[in-house]
């Protein structure tokens, strides 16, 4: 059964709530970006507490909206090739995410774009070589944490273990990404028309995400 074609003044009304949840993100994005690097120069303490906080939160602030106009510049240029809006993409980007991608002809091509990025990166992330690459970096930070305890310097303390449990977590959201990325996986091929170009994934410890076709 086919989904039939969403209505134009639906469409336009759905676009535009996706253009105002962007701008809204990338405001709220910046807005924290300055408390964030104030409280972080303060507990630094480096050359007077409000000084630093000011410079920590001004350089906060510059690398998070250029950084941000870059992302949108890059997602504003695949939406189009795609030919989608970039309030659309960034939404389809989320949904595959949540492993609940659209189904729907007129986005298909954009969500198996999205996904096999997505799939790229997760391939990419529990690679040998990332792997060591976190392991070393859990035994430095560890390793810092302590120095920086022994020291009294309890504000550097904190910043390190909280990358300490970024770290340490990061095995756990890979786990949850590759279930996600089976569950979209699992949608689209079950919705599929006709056979895909592209691969289907076979995750370490896991079976193929795409269902086999009944006999008729």
């Amino acid at each position: 059964m086919t989904s039939q074609p969403m209505p134009e003044a639906r469409r336009k009304e759905q676009e535009a709530v996706l253009r105002r949840r962007l701008v809204v993100r990338c405001a709220l994005l910046l807005v924290l970006a300055g408390p964030v690097g104030f409280a972080a120069g303060m507990l630094m303490n480096i050359n007077g507490r409000l000084i630093t906080g000011i410079w920590v939160a001004a350089t906060v602030f510059i690398a998070v909206a250029v950084a941000l106009w870059a992302v949108l510049r890059r997602e504003q240029r695949r939406a189009a090739r795609l030919g989608v809006t970039l309030g659309r993409y960034v939404d389809l980007g989320r949904l595959v995410r949540r492993g609940d991608p659209p189904v729907q002809a007129e986005v298909r091509p954009a969500v198996l774009e999205i996904l096999e990025r997505q799939r790229a990166s997760w391939e990419q992330m529990t690679s040998k070589g990332q792997s060591w690459l976190r392991t070393g970096l859990i035994a430095l930070f560890f390793l810092i944490t302590v120095v920086n305890v022994l020291d009294r310097q309890y504000a550097l303390a904190f910043f390190s273990s909280f990358a300490l449990l970024s770290w340490l977590s990061l095995p756990l959201s890979l786990r949850r990404q590759r279930k996600r990325l089976q569950a979209a996986e699992g949608k689209l091929a079950a919705t599929r028309n006709t056979g895909s170009s592209r691969r289907a994934v076979q995750y370490p410890g896991a079976a193929a995400a795409t269902p086999s076709r009944p006999q008729a």
